[in-house]
């Protein structure tokens, strides 16, 4: 029990429904209903051009965040060595006030797709978060809350039932 007496969420196991993106060229699971929504963020500066960005989420009570997104890289980035796309896309994450706690590199999947968590901590608190590069394609993978949340059974079921398909 939290302060309070309210359950902490770690030690409640929500219901964890299957979720395919046939667009998304991905299937995981989620804890409920999935709002899908599409952003469009600045390009690499060099055309002009915006990547479009589709982000699959649900949001639980206090905050508690599960999240898949997916963009296409122009081929002047998807060209760019792994390591270095990774390196962005983490201090992006983290941001100019976020820690890193944790950092491993990885590969996922029957084609071993690089993939690297991370476990930052930000101001507004942790986001445990992977970062998998299928081809020319960045997907993003994380639950954000409190540090309880995000190390939970929960959280490692979320990122670890995440799989690219075709």
């Amino acid at each position: 029990m939290g302060e309070l007496g309210i359950p902490r969420l770690a030690a409640q196991i929500p219901e964890f429904l299957p979720f395919a993106s046939g667009t998304g060229r991905y299937k995981t699971i989620f804890p409920g209903p999935v709002k899908t929504e599409e952003v469009e963020i600045p390009g690499n500066g060099k055309t002009g051009d915006k990547i479009k960005v589709v982000i699959d989420s649900v949001e639980l009570r206090g905050g508690t965040l599960f999240l898949v997104s997916y963009a296409d890289a122009p081929p002047e980035v998807a060209q760019q060595p792994t390591a270095s796309r990774m390196d962005k896309v983490r201090d992006a994450v983290k941001g100019p006030r976020g820690k890193i706690l944790e950092e491993k590199e990885l590969t996922i999947g029957y084609e071993k797709y690089p993939a690297r968590d991370l476990l930052i901590e930000t101001p507004e608190g942790f986001l445990r978060h992977r970062i998998v590069i299928a081809g020319a394609r960045l997907y993003q993978i994380s639950v954000r809350g409190s540090r309880e949340v995000v190390t939970s059974p929960s959280a490692d079921h979320f990122i670890q039932a995440f799989e690219v398909t075709r």
